[in-house]
């Protein structure tokens, strides 16, 4: 009897120190893959906007642009979550096609990174993705525009900006906006 219940805590150990072993690398995996559908479906919804609709959101976030003279000063902590409040200003509604916060995807070819951009940058998005910091100039681009993303490096669930210390100067990014 005793050698049976020292099998079974064996085995039950041995399963607990492979599950935490495991764990960084299944739940990055499983990040990768939620991104790689996120971005699929944001190409489907960019592919099927008409041009008019499509003329019509780049409009609005050149003027949501305009409106930013300079980047504004954070006056609250910009890391909180954002309210319903918030999410109903017209920041929340420029970039927001498929009416899900997100505003594009950033690629980085030489770290292999693809990764949604989202509005804002709670905890919910920078747990999973790439927030753009509202008060900035969304990133359409543009002479003298200037955008801030941020993002974490090194989550035990998900790499996302792990590897960006690799970059050196020149290296390319691709910012994909509708």
């Amino acid at each position: 009897m005793k050698r049976k219940i020292a099998t079974v805590l064996f085995a039950l150990l041995f399963l607990a120190g492979f599950g935490v072993l495991a764990y960084p690398t299944i739940s990055n995996q499983w990040n990768t893959y939620r991104q790689s559908r996120l971005i699929s479906e944001y190409k489907e919804v960019t592919e099927n906007t008409d041009t008019e609709d499509f003329s019509r959101e780049w409009e609005k976030a050149r003027r949501y642009d305009e409106s930013i003279t300079v980047n504004q000063p954070m006056s609250a902590d910009v890391f909180s979550g954002g309210g319903q409040e918030e999410k109903d200003s017209g920041y929340w509604n420029v970039l927001n096609i498929a009416g899900d916060g997100m505003m594009g995807y950033i690629s980085i070819p030489k770290i292999n990174v693809e990764l949604a951009i989202y509005h804002g940058t709670s905890d919910e998005v920078l747990q999973t993705g790439v927030g753009h910091i509202e008060g900035t100039k969304l990133p359409i681009g543009g002479e003298g525009n200037h955008t801030v993303l941020a993002a974490h490096r090194g989550l035990p669930s998900a790499r996302l900006f792990t590897d960006i210390d690799q970059l050196e100067e020149g290296d390319e990014f691709y910012l994909h906006i509708l």
